[in-house]
């Protein structure tokens, strides 16, 4: 995968997430399959949570 440098209108969304997930607890969305920044939301459907939990590795 190629770096590619946030242009001004994606890093000024990102930034308005990341300020709203501090602020008010809203959910930083992320592209399944790309893992590029997708919008936030105040609620994330239950099977989103489930496959993100199981996207994690764990070495137990």
């Amino acid at each position: 995968m190629d770096f590619r440098p946030l242009n001004d209108t994606e890093r000024e969304r990102l930034m308005t997430a990341l300020r709203g997930n501090a602020e008010k607890g809203q959910a930083v969305l992320v592209d399944p399959k790309d893992t590029s920044f997708a919008g936030t939301s105040d609620e994330v459907p239950e099977d989103d949570v489930i496959n993100a939990i199981r996207s994690v590795p764990s070495h137990y």
